[in-house]
């Protein structure tokens, strides 16, 4: 059978995540989905996202109104009349074209079990699932089965798998390599690694060795497994017969596939922990939480199985009789003891009261948040990741009012599930909320539908703004699951806006496509930030982050915070003066690559792909620029080139100029030319040239090797035009060429082929060139002839100025990382291989290269709904906050691949305190207030007052004497300056337009001004909260 195609530009961002293998296997897989309230709403929706061959959709219950609370693809229309599973059919097969959904009617078959390659099961009694478990299991090879229950605020999902399942990669990251400085002969062998970087490995990773010189028995050898002894040593097995080391050598992680046993679900109710293992633990707080909502959730489906039906929402004799079953059988489990059975001492009644009196009801937080684990477990189903082994057991209880609300009757409408969780007051609260999202990508998405499925601002006084100022792309319809393909191109708040108002007819909802920053205060301004009652951020990057964190800070208004990378995901409540802000705690920066390293020692593909993508930056975006500076101005261009850069790099750019604006227009032959020329500049000469100034043999000042440890010894490598991957070059860079001087490109390769192979390549001669060995050396990089060429060249093209003053302008490229037929990321592939061929560095795939050059944040559908499940119940916390506790609240780190989830309370605001020596001020620095936050703030209220006045008011109220006061980053006084002094007789808003150079706009009414003071007293520094200067 052929292979499946797979959309590259559809699935991109999920390859990121899941690579092509996986992929791979994941398009050839059928899934039978059974049951299709929320949780399976859920999962069939991330699941068609994901993209596998078929879908298979089952339930044949009638839509009830409630439905509608959690299942956002049913319509009131629908109610009564037709199941839920042809319902969501039409809905669900638009997600992805490449998914065949269907709907099985009627009961199931071993048939239909047979032709499936996992079966997922909820809304199902426990005597069908022993069953059905037991029929997959029995299948060659076995069928996956997953059972998943939402009981409303607890959920279970458990998972089987097989006898003998195999786990090819069991967390998805990227492997790690690092420089080998030494091994020892000894048993153990000790494997130290190179000082550069610590080697980020752990205990029981595999790993294998190549390039090593002396102790040749480790390459290329059989994966290893190690343990760590420290950041820069591991120990690896027996050496002490081994020859020798004695220099070089790189050390990498390599997956090897493991086998996982699973039991069966009938063996896994009595025991479901394996030998070694505890069952998942996801709230810190809740300990010993998952055993006992085991035994509540096998007495309510002991309850359905004797009964028929679920225990009417809070009947006190059905729950009471759940209470009971859990009893029994937790003495049963008792008697069979703890080598075969699991039981626990002794059973929370009123955790099984929970499960029981509210088993009937969904809410779209716990079907999201299922939905997104149980649609990755299937995934896992490829082989990639652990798969869940095998019970995981998730509770909202906090969402549980502390007494039994007095309204919880159903109304007969689409909240009613609600209603009996929390009353009809509680969901008259969430209706009325404001709430400003910031984002409509896939989060956006995400948190759109949950507002829709909670009734989130769909009252009178309710509303929720979005905005994203970004357009629909193919690659966003994996993942941003509110757009079709007819949406391409459309403003992302808008149609997101579209299709949410579709799901829920009441959503009152604005969306606009401004950006949220400084510049758009006049937009959202002190009146939008004050009629808020909640902020959400769907935001992809950290500055857009930390200034809606400001905001809600100064403003005193929540903020629920998300992200995702991957299968990871992370949750943040953010509550005024009660919690850390997101500004309080930030993720260390990203490593950076030295330049030297970049330059002329490369040791990584990932070296290769940041000066390949810097080479496409410096040869088609800014070498057409400075062309057209130079073509705009020639005199003043000629003039400033002596002052930029080297006399090497001045020469490099004079003459890429000249030869561009003497190609322009001509036909495609001089772009073949050019690539060949820059092949032989880039992957021989240079590399010619790095020898020559240090041969292979070449020595450092200390008498060690110059070419070891991260300095790879390169070599040249000569043009042919045979050669594929050189010719992938030169297509690419020729046509890249072409673009920027306005010729037609060319795409015949064979005819581009024959025009590289007719140029003539000059011999490389060597120059007495300095370089720089690494980045603190203060060494001046360039050859000193250049010097003087560039003053013959700077006369000779000044000559040219009459002649190109009117000449058109050249087209510098747009890098744009999603087209792959501009030959960006082509090029950037083909010069980042050459360059690792060069330097014997492993060469990267296409995709690879595309996900690193373009900066492409990895994400998939599951996680984005797991985590959006999670925020949402948090919303629905706030609708009480004044009634709650902050330890009511959690934060959250989730990562799927492994899987974990571990939830904890938010941490306390940040405290400013008093020093008796801060090593900055290099002396004692007092606070007022003692223990000041972020949230806390200094407000003036003594109208438009003059510099002085503020001043003095800060001495007789505050006790704080000002030394330097700024706003933002312009600086508005400082005591320390004597011409400063006479702004003191200035208004104070006269200061600020004056030295930011702006006008305050006629809405602002308050400057936020930050003060640097001292004690008047005895001159110590003091802290103060920022300042609100009100003068309106």
């Amino acid at each position: 059978m052929a292979e499946p195609k797979i959309d590259m530009d559809l699935y991109s961002r999920q390859i990121g995540t899941f690579g092509m293998e996986t992929m791979g296997k994941l398009v050839q897989m059928k899934v039978l989905i059974s049951g299709l309230r929320g949780l399976g709403a859920e999962t069939a929706k991330n699941l068609i996202l994901a993209g596998p061959a078929a879908v298979i959709l089952h339930d044949d219950a009638v839509v009830e109104m409630r439905d509608l609370g959690a299942n956002f693809y049913l319509k009131e229309q629908d109610v009564g009349k037709r199941s839920r599973a042809e319902c969501c059919r039409e809905q669900l097969s638009q997600l992805n074209p490449y998914v065949a959904v269907s709907v099985h009617a009627g009961p199931i078959t071993e048939e239909l079990i047979s032709s499936v390659s996992l079966a997922v099961f909820s809304e199902t009694p426990q005597s069908e699932l022993l069953r059905w478990n037991e029929i997959c299991r029995t299948r060659s090879p076995p069928v996956g089965f997953i059972a998943a229950d939402c009981f409303g605020l607890a959920g279970a999902v458990f998972v089987d798998f097989g006898d003998a399942f195999t786990c090819r990669d069991k967390d998805g990251e990227e492997s790690k390599s690092a420089i080998v400085a030494g091994v020892t002969q000894e048993n153990p062998g000790t494997v130290h690694t190179h000082h550069e970087r610590r080697h980020g490995f752990q205990d029981g990773d595999w790993v294998v060795f190549r390039e090593v010189q002396g102790m040749g028995e480790l390459n290329n050898s059989e994966p290893r497994q190690i343990k760590v002894t420290g950041p820069y040593s591991f120990t690896i097995d027996d050496t002490s017969g081994y020859s020798a080391y004695t220099c070089e050598g790189i050390v990498s992680q390599t997956k090897v596939p493991h086998t996982v046993s699973f039991n069966s679900y009938r063996k896994a109710l009595v025991q479901p922990k394996h030998d070694g293992e505890e069952m998942h633990v996801p709230d810190l707080a809740k300990f010993g939480r998952s055993e006992q909502l085991h035994f509540a959730v096998q007495a309510v489906q002991a309850f359905r199985d004797k009964n028929g039906k679920l225990p009417e929402i809070r009947d006190a004799a059905a729950v009471a009789a759940c209470v009971q079953f859990a009893k029994e059988l937790n003495e049963a489990r008792k008697k069979e003891g703890a080598e075969h059975a699991l039981f626990v001492e002794e059973l929370e009644e009123d955790v099984v009261q929970k499960v029981a009196a509210l088993s009937k009801c969904m809410i779209s937080p716990m079907a999201a948040f299922l939905g997104g684990v149980v649609a990755q477990e299937v995934v896992k189903f490829t082989g990639k990741y652990s798969p869940l082994h095998q019970f995981l057991y998730f509770d909202m209880f906090e969402l549980c009012p502390a007494q039994e609300p007095a309204d919880w009757r159903p109304l007969g409408g689409r909240y009613d599930d609600q209603i009996a969780i929390f009353g009809a007051s509680l969901q008259n609260a969430v209706q009325n909320l404001n709430l400003f999202l910031v984002g409509a990508g896939a989060l956006g998405c995400e948190f759109l539908k949950s507002f829709a499925m909670i009734g989130a601002c769909t009252g009178d006084r309710g509303k929720v703004t979005v905005t994203d100022m970004d357009r629909i792309e193919i690659s966003n319809l994996n993942r941003q699951f509110l757009f079709r393909q007819s949406d391409v191109g459309s403003s992302k708040s808008l149609a997101a806006a579209r299709a949410a108002k579709a799901m829920n007819d009441s959503l009152k909802i604005e969306a606009s496509e401004v950006r949220v920053g400084t510049d758009t205060e006049d937009t959202f301004d002190d009146t939008f930030w004050d009629s808020l009652d909640c902020v959400v951020n769907a935001l992809d990057n950290i500055q857009a982050r930390m200034y809606v964190d400001s905001r809600c800070v100064w403003f005193g208004k929540p903020l629920l915070e998300s992200g995702t990378l991957g299968t990871k995901a992370n949750v943040q409540v953010i509550l005024p003066k009660l919690t850390q802000s997101y500004g309080d705690s930030q993720d260390p920066p990203e490593e950076s690559i030295p330049l030297c390293t970049l330059k002329h020692f490369p040791h990584a593909i990932e070296h290769t792909i940041e000066w390949a993508r810097d080479a496409f930056e410096q040869l088609f975006v800014e070498s057409p620029r400075e062309a057209n500076s130079f073509i705009t101005d020639t005199a003043a261009y000629l003039k400033k080139v002596p002052s930029e850069g080297t006399g090497t790099s001045q020469l490099a750019r004079l003459k890429g100029i000249k030869k561009m604006l003497e190609q322009r227009g001509g036909d495609f032959d001089p772009c073949a030319e050019y690539a060949v020329l820059e092949f032989q500049e880039k992957f021989c000469d240079s590399i010619a040239q790095l020898l020559h100034t240090f041969p292979l043999d070449h020595v450092t000042s200390e008498g060690t090797k110059f070419w070891s440890g991260p300095k790879r010894p390169p070599a040249p490598i000569k043009f042919d035009a045979a050669d594929e991957a050189h010719l992938d070059f030169v297509m690419a860079a020729g046509n890249l060429y072409a673009a920027s001087l306005g010729i037609p490109q060319n795409r015949d390769r064979e005819q581009v082929r024959r025009m590289a192979s007719a140029v003539k390549v000059t011999e490389f001669k060597p120059k007495e060139m300095k370089i720089k060995v690494d980045d603190k050396d203060t060494t001046r990089e360039g050859c000193m002839d250049d010097d003087e060429a560039v003053k013959k060249m700077i006369q000779e093209m000044g000559a040219m100025a009459s002649s190109v003053q009117a000449s058109k302008h050249l087209q510098p490229a747009e890098f744009e990382k999603d087209d792959d037929t501009n030959f960006h990321i082509a090029f950037i592939a083909a010069t980042a291989n050459l360059r690792a061929r060069n330097y014997k560095i492993p060469e990267a795939d296409f995709h690879k290269v595309k996900m690193t050059a373009g900066k492409i944040i990895p994400a998939i559908a599951t996680t984005t709904a797991m985590v959006t499940g999670l925020v949402s119940a948090e919303l629905l916390k706030l609708a009480t906050r004044s009634e709650r506790k902050v330890d009511d609240y959690k934060n959250g780190f989730v990562n799927l691949a492994l899987p974990l989830w571990l939830l904890s309370e938010p941490l306390p605001p940040l405290k400013t305190v008093s020093k008796d020596h801060d090593p900055i001020i290099m002396g004692p620095v007092r606070c007022k207030p003692e223990g000041f936050t972020t949230w806390d703030k200094v407000e003036v209220n003594i109208g438009d007052a003059t510099l002085k006045e503020f001043v003095d008011y800060l001495v007789e109220e505050q006790g704080v004497e000002v030394m330097i006061m700024s706003a933002g980053n312009a600086c508005l006084y400082n005591a320390y300056l004597p011409a400063h002094k006479k702004r003191l007789d200035e208004k104070l808003t006269s200061v600020w337009e004056t030295v930011t150079k702006q006008k305050l706009s006629p809405k602002k009414t308050y400057l936020v001004l930050e003060v640097s003071a001292s004690d008047p007293d005895d001159g110590v520094d003091v802290q103060i909260p920022s300042v609100k200067f009100k003068f309106r």
